[in-house]
């Protein structure tokens, strides 16, 4: 005959098995467990489109630069070739008459940055005080004698 001891380990057995078998069944048909499979099956596609985007967004700067980088050498070669026509093309120069029109970069005629008159300030965007004991166009009060006047 069976003993009682085999039979309630039968009965753990088939108890715990069909535990496992019900969360396994629940997990599978349970509509949270889907959508969470469903949002992190469109979070990897998300973030391989990313990917995608980020290495076609590299490339095209990429291609951009290499391109704006060629146009300046272009630009270069053409400016140096009208330079060198125009310096050899052109009338021979007489002390004090104006340079010409083009001359190629660093040459007779070039002017950098540094050439400029140190006298030459850059336009103020402001009306300066015309002494520190008139109030200044931030102050409340600036100029509202003439709208009282008026």
């Amino acid at each position: 005959m069976y003993s009682s001891a085999a039979f309630w380990i039968t009965v753990v057995a088939c108890l715990l098995a069909g535990v496992a078998a019900g969360w396994l069944i629940r997990r599978q048909f349970d509509p949270a467990e889907q959508r969470q499979r469903d949002l992190e099956r469109r979070l990897l596609e998300n973030e391989l489109a990313l990917r995608d985007y980020k290495a076609q967004v590299t490339s095209h700067f990429k291609g951009t630069a290499e391109r704006v980088n060629r146009l300046t050498e272009d630009y270069r070669e053409l400016h140096q070739h009208l330079a060198e026509g125009a310096l050899g093309l052109c009338e021979p120069r007489q002390p004090g008459d104006e340079p010409p029109l083009l001359t190629s970069l660093g040459g007779p005629g070039y002017r950098s940055a540094a050439s400029v008159p140190p006298s030459v300030n850059p336009p103020l965007d402001y009306a300066p005080r015309g002494s520190t004991q008139q109030p200044g166009m931030l102050n409340e009060e600036y100029d509202l004698e003439r709208v009282h006047a008026g």
